[in-house]
């Protein structure tokens, strides 16, 4: 398990997150720096929505962020010198987040057997535990997913 993120660490991300009633939704939006810590900081910010999620629903959000932000971190042009935008929205009805970088993108493909077996799981999780997702690829690359509630 990921250790806590620096203070300092926690103080180079820029966070914005609003909490409301059911016509608001709870946002989390996040710039981090590419780099080792920018899974840990992205998992750590999300720990204030444990108790409105609940705990199964939480924990596959958590992983399913956590995986985009590593992709986003390896496969971005300069991973340690480009920013990556985490932006998360819990309606009564949805969960959505999107991870944006400023990489050249890339066609979602499905696996194949002969894929190596010891990594490239990723989207795959994202397929199997969103109810929907995508790619967007304006300006850079977002992929997204959804989560429905009801």
């Amino acid at each position: 398990m990921p250790s806590e993120p620096s203070p300092t660490a926690v103080q180079r991300a820029s966070r914005i997150l609003r909490r409301g009633a059911t016509r608001h939704p709870t946002e989390v939006k996040l710039r981090l720096r590419g780099g080792p810590e920018a899974v840990s900081l992205a998992r750590h910010s999300l720990n204030d929505l444990q108790s409105e999620l609940g705990p199964e629903l939480f924990e596959d959000m958590r992983l399913l962020v956590s995986e985009l932000v590593t992709n986003s971190v390896r496969h971005a042009v300069a991973a340690t010198e480009s920013t990556v935008m985490l932006e998360l929205s819990v309606r009564d009805d949805l969960v959505r987040c999107c991870v944006s970088d400023p990489g050249p993108g890339f066609q979602p493909a499905e696996r194949e057997p002969d894929d190596d077996p010891g990594s490239g799981w990723g989207l795959f999780l994202v397929e199997q535990l969103s109810d929907r997702w995508g790619v967007d690829l304006n300006a850079g690359t977002s992929v997204w997913f959804e989560i429905d509630r009801i």
